[in-house]
């Protein structure tokens, strides 16, 4: 496929984990393959490399941000694609689900200009240098040359990025990469990117999930619990009384794999960490207002651009929608 062709990603399904499994869950590894290396070597699931190893009936499931900010985007990519593929002729399961900075690089180098700014903000230089190209050489370059470069240096990592999943079920657990958005029905969740960017209007919100009518969708789907990534905090942490659990402990400096468990409260995770790496390349500096434009409009745009890709219209503004 040629850079210029759209890229939008597909109509993935959601993936369901069958009810007797085991299931380990991690969010926001961010180029961070070493760490995740270890992490599912001492969860039993792979041995330290490339070999998945764990018993029949276990699922990975990886809510997201495979890519930017740490040092090996390129190599944790191939390394969970790859145990991807290992895991069901071993009776398992792996589940990539996508989360927003594999949006940013797949509309941002669609030429997406607000996706394009917000993937070259946050990190997305690191997926750069990871694929071989000089530090700082993205600088000042064009959607269109740095697609071309990944394209021609790692042509599976683009194509990789558009399989991975919305979000994933388990027995009454709802994986996913922001959370549920609020007074949303489920088709709205799983067609909008809002489910991709939602913090705290989820996790602060007074309405407590899954009673609270806001949350009547998924409750009446059976959703209880949710384990979900994005919002970088100190530790794994719960919200609701237990019913939702964090993973993204960049803001920590570690990486994290959570033994989830099979009822209740998740507080009763088994909680595995790891060191992260430094990052590769640092965010650029944002002032508040353009932290938020950035960071909460942009799924106008994203919105706009999955829509518009899958008829080959790529890089349309929201009220160009039809």
């Amino acid at each position: 496929m040629l850079a210029s062709e759209p890229m939008a990603t597909p109509d993935i399904a959601p993936i369901t984990i069958p009810d007797g499994f085991t299931v380990w869950a991690g969010s926001d590894w961010h180029g961070q393959r070493a760490a995740a290396d270890r992490l599912l070597a001492r969860a039993g699931l792979t041995d330290g490399a490339d070999r998945w190893i764990a018993p029949p009936g276990t699922a990975l499931v990886i809510t997201g941000d495979l890519v930017d900010r740490g040092p090996d985007s390129v190599g944790l990519v191939r390394r969970i694609a790859s145990l991807r593929e290992q895991a069901p002729a071993l009776g398992s399961l792996v589940a990539i689900l996508e989360g927003n900075h594999e949006i940013q690089v797949l509309g941002g180098l669609d030429g997406v200009p607000e996706i394009f700014e917000a993937l070259m903000t946050f990190g997305g230089g690191a997926t750069m240098l990871s694929a071989g190209m000089p530090m700082g050489a993205w600088e000042d370059r064009p959607a269109e040359e740095l697609a071309a470069y990944l394209d021609t240096v790692v042509p599976d990592l683009r194509p990789t990025l558009r399989t991975f999943a919305p979000y994933a079920r388990w027995r009454d657990t709802l994986f996913v990469h922001g959370g549920p958005v609020p007074d949303r029905d489920l088709e709205h969740f799983r067609a909008s990117s809002e489910r991709l960017w939602i913090r705290r209007r989820f996790f602060e919100s007074p309405d407590s999930f899954p009673e609270a009518d806001c949350w009547s969708a998924y409750r009446e789907a059976g959703f209880r619990r949710i384990v979900f990534g994005h919002t970088p905090l100190e530790r794994a942490t719960t919200f609701h009384d237990g019913l939702a659990l964090c993973l993204d402990t960049w803001r920590g400096g570690i990486v994290t794999l959570a033994r989830i468990p099979a009822e209740g409260s998740l507080e009763a995770a088994e909680i595995l960490e790891e060191t992260a790496e430094p990052r590769a390349v640092a965010d650029r500096p944002v002032d508040p207002d353009r932290l938020r434009r950035l960071d909460g409009p942009i799924t106008e745009f994203v919105d706009a651009w999955a829509a518009k890709g899958r008829t080959g219209v790529v890089g349309a503004r929201p009220d160009d929608r039809p």
